[in-house]
């Protein structure tokens, strides 16, 4: 493992002015509750984040996550049986669960700022006994050399972070071929579906915090989440931002116009310049 980067995240020259200002937006909305209150809420979630998560996503969690997996897998078959792969915003370890499950052989790393979460994931990985090497570390400043990973996944986080900042590091710890996957709830291209998904999310939400009796904190982020993901991206937007990074070979697919969406994209042999 390398010493954490000092030097300020490299931001590549081709994000086009919109991303750069609703990456400015999102900041200035939710710069204070992803500081200051997400770290409560992921304190107070891990046992049960999964039935969270099933719930927002109208019961659909558990078949789309096996659905990624399984793409992800299928996007490795050309790599070494040993690949070695990083899953940050790693949370309970879901996707390197799945991942390990159809081939033990993968050399795993997980990162996330939360301890707990960490924590979870490593119970669980310990009760399948299988081995991820997990730390908690920030997803915008890795601490991983330059093009040391064969497959980086980002799933069902994105949503929480600075986009340009944490894809600019994913982009620069994947090996040249490398493939990026990246899984999450986006902004539904439709308004016909954005508008009664994001009012039963607020909620689902609601009740999810009541029922397990969550912290003052986590509480206070219920219209969080449905305003995070109204001033996210559409399926598309996430494409265009994702090639804008300097990615390649951008694909894509969607559950209701974008509740729920995957990319995997890969990173060219011949990497532009970053400034």
């Amino acid at each position: 493992m390398n010493e954490a980067r000092a030097e300020a995240v490299q931001i590549p020259l081709g994000i086009s002015p919109v991303f750069l200002k609703q990456e400015d937006l999102r900041s200035h909305l939710f710069g204070d509750v992803w500081k200051m209150s997400i770290p409560h809420v992921f304190k107070d979630v891990p046992a049960n984040y999964d039935l969270g998560n099933a719930v927002a996503s109208l019961g659909f969690y558990g078949r789309w996550c096996n659905a990624f997996a399984i793409a992800v897998h299928r996007h490795m078959k050309n790599m070494p049986l040993a690949a070695k792969v990083l899953d940050v915003a790693s949370g309970t370890h879901d996707v390197p669960l799945r991942l390990l499950a159809m081939n033990p052989a993968l050399e795993v790393h997980a990162v996330d700022s939360s301890l707990d979460m960490i924590t979870e994931g490593q119970r669980r990985a310990e009760r399948r006994h299988l081995i991820i090497h997990a730390e908690v570390c920030d997803a915008h400043t890795l601490s991983f050399a330059d093009a040391s990973f064969d497959v980086v996944t980002l799933q069902f986080a994105s949503r929480h972070l600075e986009i340009i900042k944490a894809f600019s590091e994913i982009y620069r710890v994947l090996k040249p071929g490398g493939i990026f996957c990246h899984n999450d709830m986006l902004r539904p291209s439709s308004g016909i579906i954005e508008v009664p998904y994001l009012a039963f999310l607020r909620i689902s939400v609601w009740c999810t915090a009541r029922l397990f009796n969550y912290s003052p904190e986590t509480k206070r982020c219920v219209g969080y989440f449905a305003d995070a993901i109204h001033n996210f991206y559409t399926p598309q937007e996430m494409t265009e931002l994702i090639r804008e990074v300097g990615f390649v070979n951008v694909e894509n697919r969607s559950f209701l116009t974008g509740v729920m969406c995957y990319h995997i994209a890969q990173k060219p042999l011949s990497e532009p310049g970053l400034s």
